[in-house]
């Protein structure tokens, strides 16, 4: 071995014993003797070394024949005797290895030196001790060995009552190392020298291929921490964005840090935001406001922490213009740290797909601040929407009538329809209670009827099952012109949106991509990435449109011309208009006066659910339901003005779904009609509304950092050419990278002066008891039900109750 040039590609040191009264203070270890050698497979020979003329031991595997020169270091052992202290000496290239007064014109080329050196060699390299100049410039560093320093052998004292914490079982890492380089800068100028090289080690070194375990080769650089931060704002944590990154890789021993080293990258940036999440949050939307053309943010502070804010963009402000008619609210909980309550303003799109106009953050949930967010509403899109949709929410009922005096505000069908199950359990009859069901949303849900039809169908309804005293029924009765179809007829569009369900859908959507506990700056970023999401979907449903030719099915002139100014969707409810025009609908007869005619238009229709009973009276358990599915003819009005060529119909079609309906399709041809009048074809549905450049305009602050754009693919290639193994000292330092993953503006964020703090002691409706988990009445109800029945003494029937709660109890008192 003596005449062979250390292999660069291996690990290769010396193993040395010295006497244990070694007075730095390097740990002593038994040597094991000649016997317990053998047994492990070593074999002893002479010295690699002529100068210290001591024996050597060279590890091999003679039953195995396992080549250690590839994987794993050539290693000698010189000792003076049993009981010794241990000691490793790399064994590398003269060119690497440091030697006392080589000079570097640079500290960093010094200390990049020492690192490669010590890549070489095995070992880690940590920033020692340091000295400077009142000008930051470095005048002595010591570049010590990672485990440098003393180990913490401290034990808790569990019988100190002082001390709660539970000990916690960790192994020692630091070995008191003396390995070392100092570096020393020649006074008046630039110039760095090496002053002292402590060579030898008291641990054993990094074998080769255990050097991606290393801290050096773990360290994350800035493309790592982006591809984990964008994975966060898709709701992947950092255990599934090290499994994406290991995958990219085609195995996790290629390159990049462990789980706990993608963990930890996302600890420090939640430890960097801290206390200055809400003044993060406000800096960078103010800057987006001051910086990004008719960007909207408006934000109320109290007591110095922050309270609600509200947000719009152009693009979203350009959405509302053309599809604000009908707007929903729908608030929704545990979008971010603070329990703040999520707002978002969700409407239409000419695709008939989800489009956010806006959105808010409030710490209460009462009137006050619903009143505060439907102004800054108001203010930045300066119209009122034609029709409201939104919950029961006597808060939120009360801001909208107060703000939007001119709106229609009309409650969400499906949050009544929901609680139904549980305000008839005095149906106790199962057939009868499935009955009652079919004909309360027969009658809820029929657009066709008039007010006065409604209230008359309805008390039927409560005569015929007996419930004319339930409570909740008398309440909906007295709010059915906040929530009943007959009673929105009037208004334009009103059949477009009766639930909130969309609302529902898109929130479901932000909460499968926020992260639980998620900070304010990185939950705007996810609102972010489910806008632009939401974004490409409206391209993509344009190109869709435009680059698509529908089948057509008739042949009736309007129906290519229907295609070529709808979007895709809405022409194939036009289509199915048309068709049935054709199919089922003919004229009866035409009447003119004074320049209007009216055309009388008889459509078939199936009406399938008849119910036919007996004359005779029997008992309602005996009573028989037949349900036929019969043809009828029912008649239509349809009148048309010669004098501006309108035309109206009696099923007012157009006016609820702006839509042209069957009927007058079929008195097109009456008149000969080939084209649908532009008067009939609304801008909310026509092709190309929105502007394709506006919609991929990304609407971010002044601070331009075109790597946070990269996608996981770009950032995985280019980390297979950057070099890891020299640090480049002209990057920025963490806080730099901190302040470009969060896009954080302004002055020096490291100052301690906050005006904005972090909201806190927020208790709204909705979030329970922390860590319990609130079940709904239905929920409750249905347990209350599950529980077998008892007689109880004071009403003597088989109830749920006993005499304690009994409702007679207080009666007969």
């Amino acid at each position: 071995m003596g005449d062979q040039e250390p292999d660069v590609n291996n690990h290769i040191y010396e193993e040395h014993y010295l006497a244990s009264d070694d007075d730095n203070g390097i740990e002593d270890f038994d040597f094991p003797d000649n016997d317990t050698l053998y047994n492990d497979r070593f074999q002893t020979g002479e010295s690699s070394n002529p100068n210290l003329g001591q024996p050597h031991v060279t590890h091999e595997d003679t039953e195995f024949n396992i080549d250690f020169s590839e994987g794993q270091p050539h290693v000698t052992h010189d000792y003076v005797s049993p009981g010794g202290t241990l000691y490793w000496t790399p064994i590398v290239l003269n060119d690497i290895k440091p030697k006392v007064s080589s000079k570097f014109n640079l500290y960093g080329e010094a200390e990049t030196m020492y690192r490669k050196y010590a890549l070489e060699s095995g070992f880690d390299v940590r920033l020692g001790r340091v000295q400077k100049m009142k000008n930051g410039i470095i005048t002595n560093r010591h570049l010590v060995c990672n485990r440098e320093g003393n180990p913490n052998t401290s034990k808790l004292d569990t019988l100190d009552i002082q001390h709660k914490k539970t000990q916690r079982r960790k192994d020692l890492f630091k070995r008191n190392c003396k390995a070392k380089v100092v570096l020393e800068i020649i006074p008046g100028t630039l110039t760095y020298v090496v002053s002292d090289f402590v060579e030898r080690h008291n641990h054993e070194l990094f074998r080769k291929g255990n050097m991606h375990l290393s801290r050096s080769k773990r360290k994350l650089d800035y493309s790592q921490e982006i591809f984990i931060h964008n994975f966060s704002k898709q709701n992947i944590g950092p255990v599934k964005a090290h499994r994406l990154y290991s995958a990219l890789q085609v195995g996790p021993l290629v390159r990049g840090g462990l789980v706990i080293d993608f963990k930890n990258a996302r600890r420090n940036l939640n430890c960097y935001i801290g206390g200055r999440d809400a003044k993060f949050l406000v800096d960078n939307m103010n800057d987006r406001k001051k910086n990004v053309p008719s960007f909207t943010f408006e934000y109320k502070v109290s007591n110095k922490r922050l309270n609600s804010l509200f947000w719009a963009d152009e693009t979203a402000k350009y959405n509302y213009n053309s599809f604000g008619d009908v707007v929903s609210i729908d608030a929704t909980f545990s979008m971010n740290k603070y329990d703040m309550v999520f707002v978002p303003f969700i409407g239409i799109d000419n695709h008939k797909k989800c489009v956010t106009f806006g959105a808010g953050l409030l710490s209460k949930e009462d009137g006050v601040s619903y009143e505060w967010l439907l102004r800054a509403f108001l203010k930045a899109f300066r119209k009122q929407p034609q029709l409201v949709l939104s919950d029961q929410d006597p808060a939120l009922k009360k801001a909208i009538d107060k703000v939007f005096p001119l709106a229609h505000h009309r409650l969400c069908m499906w949050h009544i329809t929901k609680k139904l199950p549980n305000k008839i359990l005095s149906i106790e009859d199962a057939t009868t209670n499935q009955k009652f069901r079919k004909r309360f949303h027969s009658i809820i849900w029929n657009s066709k009827l008039e007010p006065h039809e409604f209230e008359n169908v309805w008390r039927q309804m409560l005569e015929e099952f007996k419930i004319t005293d339930n409570t909740w029924m008398n309440t909906m009765y007295g709010l059915r012109k906040s929530w009943i179809p007959a009673f929105f007829k009037h208004i334009p569009m009103s059949d477009l949106m009766r639930t909130t369900s969309l609302s529902e859908s898109q929130n479901w959507s932000f909460q499968t991509t926020t992260l639980t506990g998620s900070y304010l700056v990185m939950f705007m970023m996810t609102f972010e990435s489910v806008m632009e999401r939401q974004r490409h979907n409206q391209i993509l449903n344009d190109f869709n449109t435009a680059t698509t030719i529908p089948k057509f099915i008739t042949r009736t002139p309007y129906e290519p011309h229907a295609s070529n100014v709808y979007t895709q969707k809405i022409f194939y409810q036009v289509q199915k208009e048309i068709s049935r025009s054709e199919d089922n609908c003919f004229q009866k007869n035409v009447i003119s006066s004074n320049g209007v005619d009216t055309i009388i238009v008889i459509e078939k229709t199936k009406n399938i659910t008849i119910r036919q009973t007996n004359d005779v009276d029997v008992d309602d358990k005996d009573e028989e339901y037949n349900y036929d599915c019969l043809i009828r003819d029912i008649e239509y009005t349809v009148t048309h003005s010669t004098k501006d060529g309108s035309f109206k119909c009696t099923c007012m079609h157009f006016e609820h779904l702006g839509i042209l309906c069957r009927h007058i399709f079929c008195v097109f041809k009456f008149y000969g009609i080939e084209q649908i009048p532009e008067k009939y074809i609304l801008k909310r549905w026509r092709r190309d509304v929105i502007p394709t450049e506006l919609l991929k305009r990304r609407f971010n602050n002044s601070f331009d950092d075109s790597t946070s754009d990269m996608t996981a693919i770009d950032i995985f290639f280019q980390l297979l050419t950057v070099v890891h193994d020299c640090p480049n000292h002209d990057l920025p330092t963490r806080a730099d990278h901190f302040k470009k993953l969060l896009g954080v503006v302004g002055p020096d964020v490291e100052s301690d002066v906050n005006d904005i703090q972090n909201p806190t002691d927020i208790r709204n409706k909705g979030y329970g008891s922390r860590g319990k988990r609130l079940k709904s009445t239905k929920e409750m109800i249905e347990k209350e039900i599950s529980k077998p029945k008892r007689k109880c003494a004071t009403c003597e029937q088989m109830v749920h109750h006993d005499k304690r709660n009994c409702p007679l109890k207080n009666t007969k008192k």
